[in-house]
């Protein structure tokens, strides 16, 4: 869908099925918090931020740095915060987003140690993965917020 609003490149291009991508547990569980909270709606309505709170942390730290009501969001919803918020992604000197809420196996082995992320570069928006331990300041990881 982004592709159809701009210009994308997906460098994980059937690269995105579960034995590559699968849900973080801390975000399975609060976004089955937030269902059970907002049932009988179309939409979950969900306070986040875009990367700034983690900015320059790698996404282990950010994780190991959450609220306790704070959960890393995943690609999906990070999607379609870059549809919604057409202003981010536009240029390179913009914070790029870590997926927190995601892992992601290159090897398709069982190892879970890359997270998605996207990122502008060469005039348009890019989703790929990196390993989850580097940090670098020009990168920050995306974030939601339950009730406690």
């Amino acid at each position: 869908m982004i592709g159809s609003k701009r210009k994308f490149y997906n460098y994980r291009d059937g690269q995105l099925g579960a034995s590559f991508l699968r849900q973080h547990a801390k975000t399975a569980k609060m976004f089955q918090k937030l269902g059970d909270e907002q049932k009988d709606h179309d939409i979950l309505v969900v306070p986040a931020q875009f990367g700034l709170r983690h900015k320059g942390r790698s996404v282990r730290r950010a994780r190991e740095v959450f609220a306790a009501n704070e959960f890393g969001l995943g690609a999906f919803a990070i999607g379609i915060m870059v549809l919604t918020h057409p202003e981010r992604l536009v240029q390179w000197e913009q914070l790029h987003v870590d997926c927190t809420g995601d892992e992601f196996s290159p090897n398709a082995d069982g190892d879970f140690s890359h997270a998605p992320l996207f990122r502008f570069g060469d005039g348009e928006v890019g989703f790929d993965a990196g390993w989850y331990d580097l940090a670098f300041g020009c990168y920050g990881s995306a974030s939601a917020f339950v009730s406690q």
